[in-house]
């Protein structure tokens, strides 16, 4: 114990002194670190530091983790740092608000106006500590110099180091030989010289950096100057190197990196990959953090086979809309390295048709824009665009997002839109413009909607309630089209050409329904009174009868929808359940609505051109649509069909989950009159629909069985059918198996040989299978019977840590590229392998692979954010 006159004098130098007294050191009270030189006094610390070599940096590994503590990290992780509990007084308040308290075994004041302090040295001024074997104060230049094992903390950082110099006014401090931990990120390192600037900038020279354990270092950035800034939550470095495996691999002059989530400008890794008609495709991608509500990546594009082009992709937000736009570019397209397509130019072939983009300039528009900020009023553009129908099939996008999502090259379309709407208690008002551009090449009929306006009312009082729904709509299309194509592949005189021509119109829809929608405990019952009217003014243009340009029909429906719930409790295997049985009856009746001018109206000799279909089709038949009140999906038809559906459906309920064990539908339409209008003819004698049947089932929370059927009983064939089984858990085990039928008239060539159509069968298996807690089997088989052939099949491994994660990927898939000129079974195949390094908190190369598997394996998605 010092004296209390010498801690007086000490006062007067360094500050407000506590009372001094010995620290209670030790290793793992409150999950805190202290001084080696305190621990090693004690076997039990000698031995906690044999189990645990990294103690100094906070570290635990997960078997010394508190139960709760190990259910926080991830099971790839092998243990977590942990920052001392501060404990000691104002250790919550800022540096510059609390005084200066200090400890030790002991204290001297020497003549040259120096305080020494020694032993278990233990400084604190608000959340800042300092730890030292002995501490020599300079009252006049406001410094302190620091010797033996030095342990300088902050909330989420930890330096240590052999020596330092402290400035007490600006708080800045230098350290030699120093290691360093920021905690929350899971950054760590060590430099030869480290300093702490007054603004909170930790500056490493001749230092490392990584994010791996300190177990199992993959990657670091070393040598230079490494700046790592724990405010801003971000680094840069000078003259430093990329060490992977301790293998120098790349050198950067000047690189800036993320410490945190923060946004950065800085040079991300290049994309890089390898295909057969493309060759090498390298991006090299500059993010550019222009401000807080905007930003934007720059990625100039080399591609071996085609040319150098630019994508740009560039986001901003203000209060009241958000804007993203995305453009790329390739001029003069070098037309790549398509064997197939060689051999067909060889031929005889012409060039212009095999290789359409060869000499072209290639392009891709998108802005994605949303206004509004949850107001009454809102705004949309959506709005897409391509330099040709094969842009996405040729190139793809090396950085940026695709249009939709699902993999660009099984686009069909683009959408360009724009939109907006005025939302009020009962009245909603939109005004739509909108177009396609077609990427199909068998596909060119698709109308633009320049404006479609709706207006629409809903009332609602308790029970009841009262729609009013109004749209008119112009329809507009260059009024003829001409397309080319390869007839027969195997003769060059075959191309030819299809033209169809257009009428163009405006549509007007009212549809009014008043109804009432009761619900118990025991049923539902829905009653609904709706009158609509459906009127075209017509382009005289290619009209069969110019006299007929303004077809209508109108018809007054009354539906009605009810059902009922039974259920009972029951014990199965000493399993509770509760079991429901839900009949439900759907009525629709309807005056006769005479659509007979709908049909036929154009001169066009192509199927489906000559008549009044603009935006619509019939919904894909299933046992949710037996209870809709129209077969039609769009406003081209009215449902004239008097029907009466009906519908039984079983549940068996786990009552403590609330989730369906098993669950059994099955129902079907039957039809009053004789006759009903479908898309492009009147049906006649077909008394009832198909039988539609649904099973699904999860048995537990990771297990989804679904299974649908829709059989024909008049012909006793099965139209269409999928089973479907989906697995994922919490230790990320994924498996799918699925398979689908459709049935589809057989078409062969011109010369009977080659089926062209089939029936569609198709099973794909799927997995992602952990086989320790870091490392993963992944492989799909995708398989068509009809065609006897694999449309595409993955296989490799994922090994993933907290520090890194790599993939390596297989994959053989059929080559589309000439999809629409040769017939499918002289279609070949694509192979290559796939490599995917992610190194965790800085970057990664080959982002393709995760493109891949998250279009390929069902789920996949969802299993990455589990594994977050």
């Amino acid at each position: 114990m010092l004296e209390a006159s010498r801690w007086r004098s000490l006062a007067l130098a360094i500050g407000q002194l506590s009372r001094p007294r010995p620290l209670a050191f030790g290793l793992l009270a409150a999950h805190a670190l202290w001084p080696l030189a305190a621990a090693a006094e004690s076997d039990a610390a000698s031995a906690q530091l044999k189990e645990n070599p990294y103690l100094y940096l906070d570290w635990f590994p997960k078997g010394q983790l508190e139960p709760y503590l190990r259910n926080q990290i991830s099971p790839i992780c092998g243990g977590m740092f942990i920052e001392p509990a501060r404990d000691y007084p104002n250790a919550e308040e800022l540096p510059e608000d609390a005084p200066l308290r200090a400890t030790a075994d002991s204290s001297d004041w020497l003549e040259d106006g120096t305080a020494q302090l020694r032993g278990n040295v233990h400084i604190t001024q608000g959340y800042r500590q300092l730890f030292a074997d002995q501490v020599n104060v300079n009252r006049a230049e406001s410094t302190a110099y620091l010797s033996g094992a030095i342990e300088m903390r902050e909330p989420g950082m930890l330096v240590r180091g052999k020596a330092a110099e402290v400035h007490t006014d600006s708080k800045a401090a230098s350290i030699e030989d120093a290691t360093y931990v920021v905690h929350e990120e899971s950054v760590h390192g060590s430099a030869q010289f480290a300093s702490r600037e007054a603004s909170g900038e930790l500056i490493l020279t001749q230092g490392n950096y990584t994010r791996c354990e300190p177990d199992d270092v993959f990657w670091r950035m070393t040598g230079g100057e490494i700046t790592i800034d724990n405010v801003e939550r971000q680094g840069t470095a000078r003259n430093v190197r990329l060490e992977i495996a301790d293998i120098p691999v790349f050198y950067f002059p000047y690189m800036r990196f993320p410490v945190g989530d923060e946004r950065m400008s800085g040079f991300l890794f290049p994309s890089i990959s390898n295909s057969d008609d493309n060759g090498w495709d390298i991006a090299v991608p500059y993010y550019w953090n222009i401000a807080p509500q905007m930003d934007a990546t720059i990625a100039p594009r080399y591609i071996q086979h085609r040319g150098t082009g630019l994508e740009l992709e560039a986001r901003h937000l203000s209060e009241w809309f958000s804007t993203e736009a995305r453009l790329a570019g390739l001029p003069d397209d070098k037309g790549g390295d398509d064997e197939d397509a060689r051999r067909l130019i060889n031929e005889g072939f012409p060039e212009d048709l095999v290789l359409p983009a060869k000499g072209e300039d290639r392009w891709y528009v998108n802005l994605d824009q949303v206004g509004g900020n949850g107001g009454p009023w809102r705004t949309r553009i959506d709005f897409s665009k391509v330099s040709d129908p094969d842009y996405f099939r040729d190139l793809d996008t090396a950085e940026l997002k695709a249009p939709a999502n699902v993999s660009s090259r099984a686009l069909t379309n683009l959408n360009q839109t724009a939109e907006a709407s005025l939302t009020l208690e009962h009245w909603n008002a939109s005004v739509r413009v909108q177009e396609y551009q077609q990427l199909s090449k068998d596909r060119f009929d698709t109308y633009s909607q320049l404006p479609r306006i709706n207006v629409n009312g809903n009332y609602k009082w308790n029970d009841w309630y009262l729609m009013l729904d109004h749209e008119i709509t112009s329809f507009d299309h260059q009024d003829t089209q001409t397309i080319q194509f390869i007839a027969d592949v195997n003769d060059p005189d075959s191309v030819t050409t299809s033209t169809r021509n257009f009428v163009n119109a405006r549509r007007s829809r009212v549809d009014y329904s008043y109804g009432w929608d009761k619900q118990w405990l025991w049923g539902f019952f829905n009653p609904q009174v709706t009158g609509i009217y459906l009127g075209y003014e017509l382009s005289d243009t290619f009209l069969e009868n110019p006299d007929m340009d303004t077809p209508e029909a109108a018809a007054a429906q009354l539906s009605i929808d009810s059902g009922l719930f039974f259920e009972r409790d029951g014990n199965l295997f000493s399993r509770e359940y509760v079991q429901t049985l839900e009949p439900r009856l759907f009525l629709l009746a309807s005056s006769n609505a005479d659509q007979s001018d709908f049909l036929n109206v154009s001169t066009s000799p192509v199927d489906g051109g000559n008549d009044l279909l603009y935006d619509t089709s019939l919904f894909t038949f299933s046992y949710d649509q037996l209870f809709r009140d129209s077969r039609f999906n769009g406003n081209d038809r009215i449902d004239d069909a008097d029907r009466a559906a009906l519908g039984l459906t079983t549940r068996f309920i786990d009552p403590r989950s609330g989730r369906d064990l098993f669950a059994a539908s099955v129902g079907q339409i039957f039809y009053s009159n004789d006759s009903r209008i479908e898309l492009a003819e009147f049906i006649e004698d077909v008394p009832r629909s198909e039988f539609a049947a649904r099973l699904e089932s999860r048995p537990t929370g990771d297990l989804r069985i679904s299974s649908e059927l829709i059989y024909h009983d008049s012909d006793n064939t099965i139209n269409r059918g999928n089973v479907s089984l989906r697995y994922l858990d919490d230790d990320f085990r994924l498996f799918n198996v699925s398979y689908r039928y459709l049935r589809k008239e057989e078409r062969f060539d011109s010369t009977d040989t080659f089926l062209v159509q089939g029936p569609v069968r198709q099973a794909d298996i799927s997995t992602a299978w952990p086989i320790n807690d870091r490392l993963s089997v992944l492989a799909r088989a995708n398989y068509d019977f009809t065609f006897d052939r694999e449309l595409e099949y993955l296989a490799g491994l994922e090994y993933d840590t907290c520090c890194y994660r790599t993939r390596v990927l297989w994959r053989r898939e059929l080559d589309n590229d000439l999809a629409d000129v040769v017939p499918p079974e002289e279609l070949k195949f694509d192979e290559g392998v796939y490599i995917e390094l992610q190194l965790k908190g800085l970057a990664g190369l080959g982002g393709s692979v995760s493109r891949i598997l998250s279009q390929g394996i069902a789920n996949f998605e969802q299993r990455e954010v589990l594994k977050q």
